[in-house]
């Protein structure tokens, strides 16, 4: 079967990936990474049964100065009697005297490898702009060139993936910007550019499965980070009461995550999540308290029966 030809070839692309040497723009990462896949991944926007939003403000290393603050707005779903998905990202970051925002749209298509596994291949297209206020600085020396003015470039960004699942795993591998916006220390200015060695890449995934009267939901993600080894997060979360995740994440840059998620009711709309990461390098000298997450996520359905076909928990 076609499909099986497929999953071979995407199982082979995620397993040589984990060895390709590459340095990669730093890219925002968010604790609740399961939840917030539309951001992730494009090839996830549509790979739901209802129309999902999603809200998320991120405040990082509080207590230090200049430290960065993250927000995003993801909408994604499903194009009704196709395989098709499509999905729109905001995203606004704020570290220092610059400010970076993405704005995205994203395509994805389906294919069906059976009844109960798929395969979503997805692209997405936009446009990043960065602004640098070198004016804000407070500087020891006069006339320092690189505090003297303010710098801004808008460009072009496009990214891809692909994520395999089934009814109780996941798994996924994905670039969100090919395009990056450095600056030229020559021109005195930034260029958007694409460069190949310059790309922050994902691999991650996730299993659910019963334990006596819970469920368990194990999950891995890679990333690799420009100037800096491979990094990855392990979590773990548990269900309590099919309302309630509790779960622990432990990041390889020395970080320790507490991570929660509620959701009132089956059939309710909204899921609200926050985290708390706290790291145990030298930052913890300046942000003692830590770092805080929090998304609020909403479902609908322009169907009379409301509520998702199956029940999903990624």
């Amino acid at each position: 079967m076609r499909y099986n030809h497929i999953l071979r070839l995407f199982i082979i692309l995620i397993a040589g990936s984990c060895f390709i040497s590459s340095y990669g723009q730093d890219v925002t990462q968010y604790n609740h990474y399961i939840g917030n896949q539309g951001l992730l991944n494009p090839a996830y926007n549509g790979t739901r049964d209802v129309m999902s939003g999603l809200l998320i403000n991120r405040n990082q290393w509080i207590g230090m100065e200049g430290a960065p603050m993250n927000q995003a707005l993801n909408v994604h779903g499903p194009l009704e009697d196709t395989n098709l998905g499509f999905g729109v990202s905001i995203m606004n970051d704020m570290i220092g005297f610059s400010r970076t925002t993405d704005a995205m749209v994203s395509a994805s298509y389906k294919l069906e490898i059976d009844r109960l596994r798929f395969l979503s291949l997805g692209l997405q297209l936009g446009a990043s702009s960065i602004v640098y206020d070198g004016t804000k600085a407070i500087t020891d020396e006069y006339g320092d060139p690189v505090f003297e003015g303010k710098q801004s470039k808008i460009g072009m960004n496009v990214g891809f993936g692909a994520y395999l699942y089934g009814e109780d795993y996941f798994a996924g591998f994905s670039v969100p910007k090919m395009f990056s916006n450095n600056f030229d220390q020559d021109q005195n200015s930034f260029k958007n550019t694409l460069d190949f060695n310059n790309m922050t890449m994902y691999l991650y995934g996730g299993y659910v499965f019963d334990w006596n009267d819970v469920k368990i939901k194990p999950t891995l993600l890679f990333r690799e980070v420009a100037g800096a080894p491979l990094q990855f997060d392990i979590s773990g979360n548990v269900l309590l009461m099919e309302t309630l995740w509790l779960g622990l994440s432990y990041r390889s840059i020395s970080s320790a995550v507490f991570l929660a998620e509620f959701k009132p009711n089956r059939k309710s709309p909204y899921t609200f999540r926050y985290s708390f990461d706290y790291s145990f390098n030298s930052l913890n000298q300046y942000a003692k308290l830590g770092s805080h997450e929090i998304c609020i996520q909403f479902d609908f359905t322009f169907n009379r029966r409301a509520g998702m076909r199956s029940i999903r928990y990624f």
